[in-house]
């Protein structure tokens, strides 16, 4: 090939390689060639190529040599942050956030809008109108590779219950919102819930990294959860996996449990933040959200240990239906309640657990969310790093029927041959 050719395009083969070689350099940190062939199975040289035109397209870098070591000096190589960047944006029902994090996962800038609807149009003129600003930096021209969004369970899942009017929830509905933030951005768009990004999250860059199957369980306004299996989001036949909040559970010991609402033999009822707050409420604390908690925790924690309480009884049935179902290494937890919270009902859910010693089920290891609240956030803005950069179950298991494929034909030759 003269000087002067662009080199062929790459076969779809090439190109899961590429994003192969990309997760293990990001999981290893920093790591020589040779290791990443070790950990992938690739061939050595199919790895020193692919580094070699990761390096020239700016995605990986040179991070200097390892000494120390007989022979020869490895040469070691990491992700380059600044090789591409992507934006996420969390819409909530009061506020809407959008960051911009660079190919490592760091966050680099952050802007907020508030405001009293979550309004489609709202949402979308201070997005096109923040991009302007970003477009003409000089350091994003031409590296945003996309933007991620994560909607709120409100605008996702629509519950009348919250009372959003219909015109507010109607357009996020109805409308093609990825293509609408699509052509006012000009930039690809990914529209998900804020749990499952959240769970996108974990597994990249927090405690999901030691599993590739586990269950990820938001305890907020609502109960929600998310299911990654062999490393990506399992979504279900209708968009539904791991509704959790739907789940039967036996009734509520709470004052609240008396109410005869609908729902009430329900997790969501009894292992979500609405519950809590509505369980103070009725002993004469009341509270907006669960930010106002701390302000009356001290003359209320014998109500809130008792929703803890009665939280965790809910928690052990469901999850326990659960795992009759699925089979998962891990369980990971993120709430918004204060932390020694969290740890509390990760500490009784795991010991209640292990003593129901449910016939033929094994317990998966209960963790703490590491993301913490920009979970969502950083979750959103991966997902078009994760659709550009980073392989697919789907696209694995094309390359293991390729595979399969190759070394049928192979045998079948050196029958022929034989023959």
């Amino acid at each position: 090939m003269k000087a002067s050719e662009s080199p062929p395009p790459a076969t779809p083969a090439r190109l899961f390689r590429e994003r192969v070689v990309l997760t293990e350099m990001r999981r290893l940190g920093q790591c020589s060639k040779t290791e990443v062939a070790n950990q992938t199975g690739f061939p050595l040289q199919t790895v020193v190529d692919i580094v070699n035109q990761l390096e020239a397209d700016g995605l990986v870098s040179k991070l200097g040599k390892r000494l120390g070591r007989v022979g020869q000096p490895s040469i070691l190589y990491g992700i380059n942050p600044d090789g591409v960047f992507a934006l996420g944006l969390k819409v909530d029902r009061c506020r809407c956030d959008l960051l911009a994090i660079d190919f490592e996962g760091r966050i680099r800038d952050r802007w907020v809008h508030n405001y009293e609807l979550p309004h489609l149009e709202t949402v979308c003129g201070f997005l096109s109108g923040t991009m302007h600003d970003v477009v003409t930096q000089e350091r994003w021209r031409g590296r945003i590779c996309g933007l991620g969004v994560a909607l709120s369970h409100d605008l996702w899942y629509q519950p009348a219950r919250q009372g959003l009017p219909e015109q507010v929830i109607g357009p996020w509905r109805d409308r093609d919102v990825a293509g609408e933030f699509s052509a006012a951005i000009t930039l690809p768009v990914f529209v998900e819930n804020d749990t499952r990004v959240a769970a996108v999250a974990e597994y990249l860059l927090g405690a999901g990294q030691e599993f590739s199957k586990f269950l990820h369980v938001v305890i907020g306004t609502h109960i929600s959860g998310a299911l990654v299996l062999g490393g990506s989001l399992e979504t279900g036949a209708h968009g539904r996996a791991a509704t959790l909040g739907a789940i039967p559970v036996g009734p509520s010991r709470l004052a609240h449990a008396s109410c005869g609402e609908s729902g009430d033999n329900r997790l969501g009822a009894r292992a979500s933040l609405s519950g809590l707050m509505r369980h103070l409420g009725l002993h004469g604390f009341t509270i907006r959200a669960v930010s106002e908690l701390p302000e009356v925790l001290d003359r209320a924690r014998g109500l809130v240990q008792e929703w803890l309480d009665d939280c965790v009884e809910a928690l052990v049935e469901g999850l326990t239906a659960c795992f009759a179902v699925i089979d998962v290494e891990a369980v990971i937890i993120d709430s918004g309640l204060p932390q020694f919270l969290v740890m509390e009902i990760v500490d009784k859910l795991g010991r209640r657990l292990a003593a129901a010693n449910v016939e033929h089920l094994v317990v998966p290891q209960l963790r703490l969310s590491r993301m913490g609240a920009d979970g969502a956030l950083v979750g959103a803005a991966i997902l078009p790093i994760n659709a550009h950069f980073f392989p697919s179950r789907e696209a694995l298991a094309a390359e293991q029927l390729n595979e399969t494929y190759r070394l049928s034909r192979g045998r079948k030759r050196q029958r022929s041959t034989k023959t």
